[in-house]
């Protein structure tokens, strides 16, 4: 059995019957499939029924003409690749359609292999604009700040006041808590949103690089300098530089961020010269700067220069109630990557939230992500994903006292006994509001000697 391949589909739009077939013949030739159509309602209409992949369109047409055709067009098919013709080549519609998104506007009589090589560009500048929103629409969700807790909406206030300026920021939250989400926000709503973001973590670089890496250097500056390098500062210029770990950069690098931060101005290690820049730098640490800065490993003027704006991001266990909308956002993603389709019991909830979660929101991802991949019960039953999660901190040696265990069985015991008083005993209606099987419950309550009268 022979595949076969999905030839793109290209609308060609002519009032000229005998033009238009011609054009489609010489498409045809190309590798294409074609429908014509001859009036630009027919086309607006055909594009709402089935988007084609390219459209070549003729200006003039007895009803609308072609640019009203595209401005038609776009708002139902966004970024569809399209074509003008014309024999009456003007450059004020040329510009018009352009500036509506036609990708090129070509005169009449048109030439066979331009066309052919018009319509292979405006279908690759199209793939390319696909993936290029896919890839944006990714980034957005990777970044995205999950949860509506009060806690986490005092950092959303603060991003938003901030963001619009170019003051610096110090983030500081415990590792995982998503310090590097909170740049990327102040990004996103700032005026700089289109411009280059560049981070550096600080504490991934050996020391005595540390500088070349952040300034740059000239060519023979160092042992290994055989080329001149640019540095993170000057590839974020007009952008935003993103310094994660501050608080492990060394003092001589300290020394001369703060010269920027005064100045505006760096030098490559090895040159003379002073190069001017527009740089907004956004740092974050898990580490107490002021006990840094008296204990003499980080500069208190570097750290008031970059403390201009501080937002402190909470831990997990200070915002529980974002828990769940995290677990069901990562559930989501996870279910999409790893091609499966799960869902979690609403016992598993209290199980989650009974968790400690020293890791904070990075451990949640990967636990849910190990979770997609591990579980065998669909919906999850609350004592799989007690076990997955018991057997992570195990790794981590944190069993050792049973703290983890013990808080796990009373979050399953508070669910099975919230869902048996609900259901005034029933342990069938129980499993209802817990969602799973009658029988797993039973083993449940077995294992935590739980009785319908208790």
């Amino acid at each position: 059995m022979t595949s076969t391949v999905k030839k793109p589909l290209v609308y060609v739009v002519d009032d000229d019957v005998r033009l238009a077939e011609t054009l489609c013949g010489i498409l045809a030739k190309a590798g294409y499939d074609t429908t014509t159509l001859h009036d630009g309602r027919s086309a607006v209409a055909a594009v709402k029924e089935h988007r084609p992949d390219a459209m070549l369109l003729d200006l003039m047409l007895p009803d609308i003409d072609g640019i009203e055709v595209i401005r038609q067009t776009q708002a139902v098919a966004p970024g569809l690749p399209i074509v003008m013709l014309s024999g009456q080549g003007s450059i004020k519609a040329a510009l018009e359609a352009t500036r509506l998104g036609a990708y090129d506007f070509l005169e009449k009589p048109p030439d066979a292999n331009r066309i052919r090589l018009t319509i292979a560009n405006a279908l690759e500048r199209g793939r390319l604009e696909r993936r290029v929103g896919r890839l944006q629409d990714e980034i957005a969700e990777r970044y995205q700040m999950v949860g509506n807790s009060p806690a986490l909406q005092r950092v959303k206030d603060l991003i938003a006041r901030a963001a619009p300026t170019s003051a610096s920021v110090l983030v500081t939250g415990e590792s995982g808590v998503g310090k590097e989400l909170v740049a990327r926000a102040l990004l996103a709503q700032s005026p700089r949103a289109g411009e280059a973001f560049v981070a550096l973590n600080c504490a991934a670089i050996q020391k005595d690089l540390i500088e070349s890496e952040l300034f740059g250097h000239e060519k023979g500056s160092f042992t290994g300098a055989v080329t001149a390098r640019t540095g993170r500062l000057e590839e974020a210029d007009n952008g935003t530089l993103f310094l994660d770990e501050i608080g492990d950069m060394p003092l001589n690098a300290q020394a001369k961020l703060l010269r920027f931060l005064e100045e505006s101005e760096i030098q490559r290690v090895g040159g003379n010269q002073a190069i001017r820049l527009d740089v907004r730098v956004i740092a974050a640490t898990n580490k107490n700067l002021p006990q840094c800065v008296s204990e003499r490993t980080f500069r208190e003027d570097l750290f008031h220069r970059l403390n201009v704006v501080s937002i402190r991001v909470p831990s997990l266990r200070e915002r529980p109630e974002d828990i769940e909308p995290l677990a069901l956002f990562f559930l989501d993603r996870y279910c999409r990557r790893h091609n499966r389709t799960l869902q979690l019991s609403s016992g598993c909830f209290p199980v989650l939230r009974a968790h400690d979660w020293p890791g904070n929101v990075r451990e949640l991802r990967n636990a849910i992500e190990r979770l997609v991949v591990l579980a065998q019960s669909n919906p999850v039953e609350p004592h799989e994903l007690a076990t997955l999660l018991d057997a992570a901190a195990g790794s981590l040696g944190m069993q050792g006292n049973g703290t983890l265990k013990a808080a796990l069985d009373r979050a399953e015991r508070e669910a099975v006994m919230k869902a048996l008083a609900q259901a005034e005993g029933c342990v069938t209606d129980a499993a209802d509001v817990l969602g799973i099987e009658r029988p797993s419950l039973h083993r449940i309550m077995r294992r935590l000697g739980i009785v319908p009268q208790d």
